[in-house]
């Protein structure tokens, strides 16, 4: 099928793990001596990582959801609750014959389209692909942004992903994937993000193991200008590691295990460092912070004001 419409009105488990919602909440006693920068510095890079995370899983799920030839509304494979509403439509266009290549639309109703927990999504995400299907070595997908926002949480800008690896038995892929966005708040301010990171996917019959290191080309994941006009640099020093069974049981997106510094410029041109430690395994919504001498324990939470 060249071209196709899709309505979406069930519901699936979610293929991978990060919703772009993801925040951080933190004590808030004046006598804390932990900065307020210092807290909205983590928070704004776990909103921008999970958005990158959001946008692979997305256009991975998509993807894995291809027309059937001569069936007009129909997809293969499985969805998930963030398309469920009524509305949401799935638009696959310019497919090839052997399906190696095309274009993909998927766009929310206007008032939006809420998720079990709560997350809102609006606007729309288009999805290329060519070279083969997302598990084949060289094959590339680019996702684009139009208007797209969640819990008025404005992102803009556009992903690439290109598979470097595949095994079958046990199934492991790998991806690069750079990516260009800028996240504009619901008070006006904003921060941009490029992305520079592989990710591997393992999977097993009980397990979904996600990891994450510092691009291919470079000794870092993520470099831009945070909501504080500062300049910043991501370090992944080491894997970032996500479960798939803690994002089922106990609702956790962040990772389980890793460690990455947030270097920081700041208006005087002094350099301030920022380690986030994601623990040893233990499935929970709770990380340390290290600042200087200073160490806070936080805990992940949906919100949409970024602080």
């Amino acid at each position: 099928m060249k071209n196709g419409r899709v309505l979406i009105k069930s519901t699936f488990p979610i293929l991978l793990l990060a919703a772009a919602s993801l925040l951080l909440s933190h004590c808030s006693k004046s006598t804390d001596p932990f900065s307020i920068e210092d807290k909205q510095t983590s928070n704004n890079e776990s909103t921008q990582e999970s958005t990158t995370n959001e946008l692979d899983d997305i256009g991975t799920s998509i993807l894995n959801s291809s027309p059937i030839s001569g069936s007009p509304g129909r997809v293969t494979g499985a969805l998930d609750d963030r398309y469920s509403c009524d509305g949401t439509t799935i638009v696959f266009s310019n497919v090839s014959a052997d399906n190696s290549s095309g274009t993909v639309t998927l766009t929310f109703p206007p008032d939006g389209c809420a998720d079990k927990k709560g997350n809102v999504r609006k606007g729309s995400i288009v999805i290329a692909w060519s070279g083969g299907r997302w598990f084949k070595v060289g094959s590339v997908h680019s996702v684009t942004l139009i208007d797209y926002s969640i819990n008025d949480v404005a992102i803009s800008g556009s992903q690439t992903e290109k598979c470097i690896a595949f095994k079958a038995l046990p199934l492991s892929v790998t991806w690069t994937i750079k990516s260009s966005h800028k996240a504009t708040w619901p008070d006006g301010s904003s921060a941009t993000r490029n992305v520079n990171k592989t990710r591997k996917w393992d999977h097993t019959a009980t397990e979904d193991t996600y990891t994450v290191t510092n691009g291919t080309s470079s000794n870092y994941s993520a470099e831009g200008t945070n909501r504080h006009g500062r300049t910043f640099k991501v370090y992944i020093t080491s894997p970032l590691v996500y479960l798939g069974s803690c994002a089922k049981a106990n609702k956790v997106f962040i990772p389980v295990k890793g460690e990455k510094v947030i270097t920081v410029i700041g208006s005087t041109g002094t350099t301030k460092s920022l380690t986030i430690d994601f623990g040893n395994g233990s499935c929970d919504n709770t990380y340390t912070v290290t600042s200087g001498t200073t160490v806070r324990i936080l805990t992940a939470k949906n919100d949409s004001s970024g602080d």
